[in-house]
C-alpha cells in the first residue's frame, strides 16, 4: 500500500471517529442547551475549557514526544516500554498535582469568570477526569506512534463524549439536572480509560505506572517542554474567546456563543483528523531530506482538507438561523456569530496544515513564538471587540486572528521550506463550492419552510449531492483515482 494510500486509510478512520466525537458533542450541547438552559451549557463551556487547558499542562508535551521518539525504538521493545513507562509515570503525577490544584482553587477560578456555585462545582467534578484523560492520550499517541492510531481515536474522540452525551441523559432522567451537568464528564473519563489501558499491552508490555523507576530522558525532555508551551498557548487560544466572555459578560452569554462555536468547530475536525497522520509522514520525510515530496503531500493534504471542509461550510453560511434554532429558538441571535466562526474555521483547517509540517522539520521554536504572538493578538482583539459587539466580537476576533496567522505560517513556510499549499487542482473544489451555493438559491420556495432540523439536514443533503456531482463532472485527480482503485482491490480480494 502506498503512502497515499496509507495516509487515506488512517486519515479516513480518523476522520470517521472526529467526526463521531464532534456530532456526539453537537448533540450534548443541544441536550445541554434544550434541557438545562444557556446558563447550564455556559457553565459547562466555561469550565471544560478551564480544565482542557489543565490537561495541556499535566500532558507537559510528551504526548508529541511518543510521536517522535517511540518509531526509533519500534524494533527494540526493552527500550520503548522504559520510554513509554517513564512517559507516563511522570504525566501521571502532574497531572494528580494539576487535579488538586484545581481543587483547591475552584472557588477562585469560578469567580474570575463571573460563575456562582455551580461553576465551582463543575470545575471541581471535571478535574477529576484530568488523570484519566491524559493517560488515554499518552497511551493512544503511544499506539499510534507503533502504526495503530485506532484506539486512540476510539477512546479519546468516540467513545468518550458518546458516553459524555449518554450518561447526562441518564442523569437527567435519573437524579436532576445538577447532577446530569456535575458528573457525567469525569465517569466518561475513567471508562474510556479502562476500555484503551488493556490495548496498549501489544505495545509495550503492562506498565507499572506507579513506582515505575525509570525517569524521562533529557533528549526526550527538552523535546517536549516547548510542545508544552505551543500546546499550553494553542488551547488556550481554542477556550480564549469563551472565557473572556465569561469574564467581560456572564454564563448566559457565554451558553449563546458555545453553540456557534461548537458547530463551527466540526469543519476543523476535518484538519485535526489528517494532521494526525501526516505529522509522522512529515517528520520521516524532513528526516530522510525528501522536501519535494513533503511538499507534494502537504499540497495534497491541504486540497483534501478544503475539499470536505467546504460542504459544511456552505450549509452553515447559507442557514445560519436555522441551523442555531436547533438548539432552540433564543439561539437564533447567534447566526451572525456562526458565519464569522465558520470562515475563521475554514481559515485554520485549509491552512493549519502549515502547523504541523514547521513542528515536524524541526521549528518548534518557531511554531511557541507564533503562537505566543496569536495569544497576545486574541486577547488585544478580544477586549475591543468583546464590549463593543458581544458575542459577535468574540467570533470577528477569531476571525482576524486565524486570517492574520495563517498569512503568518505560509509565508514562513515558504521561506524556510520552499513549500507553499496550493495547485491548480484546488480550483475544483472551490468551483464546486460556488456551483453549489449559486444552485441552492434555485430551490423551490416550499424547500425553505421545511420545521426544525428538517430543514439543515435536507440543505446539506442538497448541498453535499450537488457539490460531490460538480466534482465528479470536473474530474477526480490521479491521486484520488489510485487511491479508489486501491481500495476497489482490497475489497476485492475481502469479498
Amino acid at each position: 500500500m502506498n503512502r497515499n494510500v496509507s495516509i487515506a486509510a488512517g486519515a479516513g478512520f480518523s476522520l470517521g471517529g472526529f467526526f463521531v466525537g464532534q456530532v456526539a458533542r453537537f448533540l450534548y450541547s443541544l441536550v445541554v442547551a434544550r434541557l438545562l438552559g444557556a446558563d447550564a451549557l455556559g457553565t459547562y463551556a466555561l469550565a471544560i475549557a478551564v480544565v482542557q487547558i489543565a490537561e495541556v499542562a499535566a500532558m507537559a508535551g510528551l504526548d508529541s514526544a511518543l510521536l517522535r521518539f517511540v518509531p526509533a525504538a519500534r524494533h527494540d521493545p526493552v527500550r520503548r516500554t522504559e520510554l513509554i513507562g517513564s512517559v507516563v509515570k511522570m504525566a501521571l503525577w502532574l497531572s494528580i498535582a494539576i487535579f488538586l490544584l484545581l481543587e483547591l482553587f475552584s472557588a477562585p477560578v469560578a469567580a474570575a469568570l463571573h460563575g456562582g456555585r455551580l461553576l465551582q462545582l463543575a470545575v471541581a467534578c471535571y478535574a477529576a477526569a484530568i488523570p484519566f484523560n491524559v493517560a488515554s492520550m499518552l497511551y493512544g499517541n503511544a499506539m499510534q506512534a507503533c502504526g495503530n492510531i485506532r484506539p486512540k481515536i476510539i477512546a479519546t474522540q468516540a467513545l468518550n463524549p458518546i458516553l459524555l452525551l449518554f450518561f447526562t441523559l441518564l442523569f437527567s432522567m435519573a437524579f436532576g439536572s445538577e447532577a446530569a451537568l456535575l458528573f457525567p464528564f469525569a465517569l466518561s473519563a475513567v471508562i474510556s480509560y479502562f476500555w484503551i489501558r488493556p490495548r496498549l499491552f501489544p505495545v509495550a508490555g503492562m506498565l507499572p505506572e506507579v513506582g515505575w523507576n525509570g525517569a524521562v530522558e533529557r533528549p526526550v525532555l527538552f523535546y517536549a517542554l516547548p510542545f508544552m508551551a505551543v500546546s499550553f498557548i494553542s488551547m488556550s487560544m481554542h477556550w480564549l474567546d469563551v472565557m473572556m466572555l465569561g469574564m467581560l459578560t456572564d454564563p448566559a452569554t457565554v451558553g449563546l456563543y458555545h453553540p456557534a462555536a461548537r458547530t463551527a468547530g466540526l469543519i476543523r475536525a476535518v484538519l485535526v483528523a489528517f494532521a494526525g497522520m501526516a505529522a509522522p509522514v512529515f517528520a520521516e520525510l524532513h528526516a530522510a531530506g525528501r522536501m519535494e515530496e513533503a511538499g507534494r503531500v502537504y499540497r495534497l493534504l491541504s486540497r483534501w482538507v478544503l475539499t470536505l471542509a467546504i460542504p459544511l461550510l456552505l450549509l452553515f453560511a447559507l442557514l445560519p438561523g436555522p441551523v442555531m434554532a436547533v438548539f432552540g429558538s433564543s439561539f437564533s441571535k447567534a447566526a451572525p456569530a456562526l458565519v464569522l466562526l465558520s470562515g475563521a474555521a475554514l481559515l485554520q483547517a485549509f491552512f493549519g496544515m502549515a502547523a504541523t509540517l514547521l513542528a515536524m522539520t524541526g521549528h518548534a521554536r518557531l511554531s511557541l513564538m507564533n503562537a505566543a504572538a496569536a495569544l497576545l493578538l486574541q486577547v488585544l482583539l478580544n477586549l475591543i471587540l468583546i464590549p463593543r459587539m458581544g458575542i459577535e466580537g468574540a467570533a470577528l476576533g477569531s476571525l482576524l486572528l486565524f486570517l492574520m496567522l495563517s498569512v503568518a505560517r505560509l509565508l514562513e513556510v515558504r521561506s524556510l521550506l520552499g513549500l507553499h499549499p496550493f495547485s491548480k487542482a484546488l480550483f475544483k473544489p472551490l468551483a464546486a463550492g460556488a456551483g453549489s451555493a449559486l444552485g441552492f438559491f434555485f430551490l423551490p420556495p416550499v424547500f425553505y419552510t421545511l420545521p426544525g432540523a428538517l430543514l439543515p439536514a435536507a440543505a446539506l443533503c442538497v448541498l453535499g449531492l450537488s457539490y460531490a456531482v460538480i466534482l465528479l463532472l470536473l474530474g477526480l485527480e490521479e491521486d484520488e483515482r489510485e487511491i479508489i482503485l486501491q481500495f476497489r482491490s482490497l475489497l476485492g480480494r475481502k469479498g
